[in-house]
């Protein structure tokens, strides 16, 4: 029945009604049609209520994770990759929690709509590099699996897949690989020079994934990203003064030798020691004439094992004790290199680990 016609029905139904009762029945009427839409207008909030909740639900099983739920067992992994490649390990743990939540799920959730792969959601192009013959587009490529890990491949066409678990292959799906190819496609991009957004946005150019890095960034570390640890603690002053030159310096051999230039960033390794402790109220000698030598005589020395961040630590480069650093815990110092000025870097692994020679000197 069309509605012109149900109207005109009820109009009839109306006029049999007796006069004296068709007052109640309009009231009749209206309390019925009153009730109807409270029904309604009740089921509609309720439906509201719930839908809402399920959001909430959705993105609590999101984003419920804060700057102090980071995955231990991920900890490590973002420090030694970032001091090998001198990026933030706070800014590896945020990709990682943009990425993939932190590796949520199985594998096969870690292949997005458009081809990115693994841990850390690498296109295979990005990967094994973009000089391989089937990359085009967005980068998802052709690469055959065995290619695809293949080091060899890899370097050929300068990919930036390294091996971080020392198995012999990258393999996006290893935690330590991916990990490490992050931080190598990062540092490249500009991260190892403290350009942290400008890295950001090369890995992914949407504005919202560069704030979420960020800000997430910013949960992980009490400075903002600089510091050498997602969370584990606090570190000595002497070593905090230093990050204000990171990325805002220039490593100049027997440079720093007065205000001047310590005002402009330009340091070599002892002027810089020199000044981070003149920071804290600590003088080591005479600024113009304080070099590697001078410094391996102040203090006590301490052994190795027993060293603990705000010591002094010497390597063996163009002469025994020819650079200095102060250890910064978690088996990275901080110092001037010549490579890019005032930057954390790795006691352990690479260049400095080789040439760190032991030789521990505790000041104060």
């Amino acid at each position: 029945m069309s509605a012109s016609a149900m109207i005109a029905f009820l109009v009839f139904l109306f006029s049999l009604i007796p006069s004296k009762w068709k007052g109640l029945a309009v009231l009749g009427v209206i309390v019925v049609i009153g009730g109807l839409i409270g029904t309604v207008v009740v089921a509609v909030m309720a439906l509201a209520a719930q839908f809402d909740q399920q959001q909430d639900d959705d993105v609590e099983s999101v984003d419920g994770v804060s700057g102090d739920e980071i995955p231990e067992e991920y900890i490590p992994i973002y420090e030694e990759a970032g001091a090998e490649f001198s990026v933030p390990p706070a800014l590896l743990a945020a990709v990682h929690r943009v990425e993939t939540v932190f590796s949520e799920g199985d594998e096969e959730d870690w292949v997005s709509d458009v081809g990115a792969e693994g841990h850390m959601q690498f296109m295979p192009c990005t990967w094994v590099g973009w000089n391989h013959p089937s990359c085009s587009g967005l980068g998802a490529g052709d690469i055959p699996e065995n290619e695809l890990i293949d080091l060899d491949v890899i370097d050929e066409h300068d990919g930036f897949a390294v091996d971080g678990s020392g198995t012999g292959d990258a393999d996006p799906y290893d935690i330590d690989d991916a990990v490490h190819s992050a931080a190598n496609y990062l540092a490249e991009q500009g991260a190892a020079d403290g350009n942290l957004e400008e890295a950001v946005y090369a890995y992914n150019g949407a504005d919202w994934y560069v704030d979420d890095v960020m800000d997430f960034m910013d949960q992980y570390s009490d400075d903002g990203g600089d510091g050498i640890d997602p969370g584990n603690g606090d570190i000595p002053e002497v070593v905090e003064v230093g990050e204000e030159w990171i990325g805002n310096s220039v490593y100049d051999f027997g440079g720093g030798r007065n205000e001047v230039e310590q005002a402009q960033g330009i340091f070599d390794c002892s002027s810089f020691v020199h000044w981070a402790f003149e920071q804290i109220g600590v003088q080591l000698g005479p600024l113009g004439s304080v070099t590697t030598d001078s410094l391996a005589n102040e203090g006590e020395s301490v052994d190795s094992d027993d060293k603990e961040p705000g010591d002094l630590v010497f390597f063996d480069t163009y002469k025994t004790d020819g650079h200095v650093g102060i250890y910064a815990g978690d088996g990275q110092f901080i110092g001037a290199q010549s490579s890019d000025g005032v930057e954390y870097e790795s006691l352990e692994d690479g260049y400095w680990g080789e040439t760190y020679n032991e030789n521990v000197q505790r000041i104060g």
